[in-house]
This record gives C-alpha cells, structure tokens and sequence, in this order.
C-alpha cells in the first residue's frame, strides 16, 4: 500500500481569481481510506479546493494529480482523470435529466455499466425511487441536492476499486434522515477504502474526518484526529464497461437524450426563422417585391440564415446547474460537439425550402441552395461550441468567424438570383464554396484550437 500513488495529490497548488490569490502553495495528498475534512470562514477557498482538485479550474501554478496521473498543471496541460466522485455546492446536472438518468450517468463516466435494480436500490437508500422517472427540475431544493450527493457518491458505490470523491457542502439542504444516510455512507465508504475530500460547515460531518484542515489566508493548517473506524460498506460493484473510452459514449448519449427531450435547439432555430419569415412575407404583401431578383433572393434566404446562427440548444443544457462544470471535471476538457449531424441542423434546410418556395415558387437551384444550410448551421454550432469553451465567454472575439459564413450565404443569394439556371464551371465553384468553406470549419476548428 505505501508505495501506491495516492488517490489525490496537489503540489505546490495556486488559484487567483481576479487580482485575490486564494490559495497559495498548498500541498495536499489524499491516500485510500482518508475523509478529509476542510474547514474555515465562508470565503475562505474550500470550494476552490475542492475544484481545483477536479481539475476545473485554471492554475495559476502547481500541479494536480489523480491516482498519479497529471490532471491539470498551472502550464495548460489537461488529462482525463481515473473515475472520481464530485458533488458540486450546487447542481452539477440538467434539470432536464430524469433522476435515475443522472445516477445511470454517473456510474457510466466512471467506467461501469448501471443496470435498472442497481440504480432503484441507490435511489430507495435516499427515499428518492419513487421519483425515479420524474425530472430533476420538478423536485424540491433538498432531492435536487441528494441527486447531486447520490451521484458524487457513485463511483465509490459501484466500485470494489479505491475511487477519490469529492464533496463540496454535502449536507446543506439535506434533512436529518438524509445527511445520517451521508454520513453512514462516507463512514463505510472509507473503511472500504475509498477517499473522501469535503468542504463543510456541518460539524456532524467534520466528525468523520481522520484529517481535518483548515483553510484560511490562502494555506492550509492540517489536524490529524483519532477516529474509530466503522464497519465497510459492501459494494455492490457494477460490471466494467466495455466502451474503449468510457467518457465518450456517456457524453454522447446525455447531449443526445436531452436533446431529444427538450428540443430546445430546434425549437429555437425554428422559431428565429420563422419570426424572420413571417416578418419578411407580411411586409412584402403590403409592398410590392423588388424587381431585382438578387434582392428578394437576400430576403428569402434571409429566415435561414438567422436560424443556422443560433446558439445550440446542448451549451443551454451545460449552462443549466453547472452540469458543463460537472463535465469537465469527468472529461478532463469541456464537453464537445459530436461529429453527429442530429435532427436539428436540418430546421435552416427546411426553412429555405419554405421561403423559396413562398418568393420564387419551385426552382432548379432550389434543394442545392437550401442544402448549404446544413453545412452552415454545423460551422456556426462548431464556432459557438469554441467560444463557450473560453474562461468568459462573450468576451472574447471567437464569434467574429461567423463573419465568415457571410461569403457562403451571399454565394446562395447569387445562385438563387440567376435566371436559367444550369450546372457550369462557374456554378459548380459555387456550388463547393457554398459547401466545402461551412464544412471545413466544422471539421478543422476542434483540430485548430481543441474546444
């Protein structure tokens, strides 16, 4: 055992946020069967411990380690971490998920493959299976704060492996039967050798620690305590999973369901372009149309263009609770856009069809110009997708490229505005500009600059 690496290890570790350092030169380690207990005055950086730990914040020096592995370090170097545990002071999910889904997720970014009984008898441990089915939105402040606990809990639950888990504020908002159930997990957790970091107020919590410290003035002070050990917790280990990479189909699989739920992307895309297009008709049936047929094409291609532009519905869910937070910690990087073209990025192909239609009736060039939409509807949720990734976003430049999207959609206005229209050398340059410029910003951008 002394020569295993330990579950967690911080060297050297600095944190600023703005002009404030808040820890300075903290050196931490965490071994299997340790419950650490952080203590000290609101303010005074538990919490950014806690996330520094899981590797979602910058470092302004230091480095962390999982198990061994480099997490993080203050030079920009990021790895996927071992599967760990993290319950967030707040959220760390969409609200849209369904609870048993949000357990299900967890065990499956730790690498284990959650079956239906497995998840109920979590569940019925907390006095949450009855809501198994119901979103995580329609709870009570207190069951939204146990999902979040049942999920940082899981790894270690669903593991015979020693699993690090992370814990900030565990039992606020929880009632008295429930942080008894906190406590007699973490307590038989760690005698099974699992390792617990937790950043508390609640003095029942602090005493399970076999470590107490306290932070204060950017350091840390550590007191060690005498505390009995009470009996394991037998694991119900779940079987591993047989995904290569255990993080990816997961995350796949949660922007895909809730999409899918929520379509709050294709809600949203169809209705900026359909604003535009209802404003666009209503105006040109109490005036008369252009002569010029480059400008009514401008108007008709108009509605599609605002909707390709439009935000992703999937940044929304991430922004929702801080389930991209979550993420990231699990990731070792923010969540990315999949390669998948989803039903979504065909609303702005549908929506050109629709004002074509409406302004010029049914044209030869009609598919091949609303077509391009598709394409550009991926460049700009791939442009997005990069922007979302930066420490503040909306200050940054990154949404300029979409200035770039500009050429393609003129292009279209252009060949939409041709009379007799026929496939030339000059259309068909066209033609792969309008396609290939959106598509290789789609594909280059996350080899570029990695979201």
């Amino acid at each position: 055992m002394s020569g295993e690496a330990p579950l967690l290890e911080l060297s050297s570790l600095t944190v600023k946020r703005g002009k404030s350092t808040v820890l300075d030169s903290v050196d931490l380690q965490v071994s299997s069967g340790d419950v650490i207990v952080l203590v000290g005055e609101n303010g005074s950086g538990k919490s950014t411990l806690i996330e520094a730990a899981a590797g979602i914040l910058n470092l302004s020096a230091g480095k962390v380690h999982h198990s061994g592995q480099l997490i993080r370090d203050s030079d920009g170097r990021r790895n996927q971490p071992p599967p760990f545990g993290l319950a967030l002071q707040s959220g760390g999910f969409s609200q849209d998920e369904f609870v048993s889904e949000r357990v299900a997720t967890a065990s499956s970014t730790s690498g284990r493959t959650a079956n239906e009984e497995w998840v109920s008898k979590r569940l019925e441990e907390w006095g949450l299976r009855h809501r198994s089915q119901d979103r995580i939105a329609w709870l009570s402040g207190g069951m939204k704060r146990k999902v979040g606990i049942i999920a940082g809990l899981t790894p270690a639950l669903a593991s015979d492996e020693a699993r690090l888990i992370l814990l900030d504020e565990p039992s606020e908002g929880l009632d008295e039967n429930s942080i008894q159930t906190l406590k007699s997990q973490i307590s038989s957790l760690s005698s099974s050798g699992h390792a617990f970091v937790i950043a508390t107020h609640d003095e029942s919590l602090s005493d399970l620690a076999t470590r107490r410290i306290t932070v204060s003035n950017s350091s840390i002070s550590e007191e060690k305590v005498e505390n009995s050990k009470s009996d394991s917790l037998k694991v119900n280990s779940l079987p591993i999973s047989k995904v290569d990479s255990y993080a990816l189909k997961p995350q796949g699989k949660w922007t895909s369901t809730l999409e899918k739920r929520t379509r709050i992307s294709a809600i949203n895309r169809a209705v900026s372009g359909m604003i535009a297009l209802v404003v666009i008709v209503g105006m040109l049936s109490q005036i008369e149309p252009p002569a010029n047929n480059s400008w009514l094409a401008l108007l008709a291609l108009t509605p599609a263009l605002i909707s390709a532009l439009v935000k992703p519905g999937y940044l929304n869910l991430l922004s929702d609770s801080r389930a991209g937070d979550w993420w990231n910690a699990q990731l070792g990087r923010p969540l990315q856009m999949s390669f998948r073209i989803e039903n979504q990025f065909y609303v702005p192909f549908l929506l050109a069809l629709l004002s074509i239609y409406f302004l010029f009736g049914n044209t030869p060039q009609m598919l091949i110009v609303s077509g391009g939409f598709i394409c550009c509807t991926l460049a700009s949720a791939r442009i997005h997708s990069l922007e979302s990734t930066f420490p503040r976003q909306g200050a940054t430049l990154v949404l300029l490229l979409l200035l770039i999207l500009i050429w393609p959609f003129l292009l279209s206005v252009d060949l939409l505005a041709m009379d007799g229209f026929s496939i030339n050398n000059e259309t068909l340059t066209q033609i792969l500009a309008i396609y290939l410029m959106p598509l290789a910003i789609w594909i280059l951008v996350p080899l570029i600059a990695s979201e």
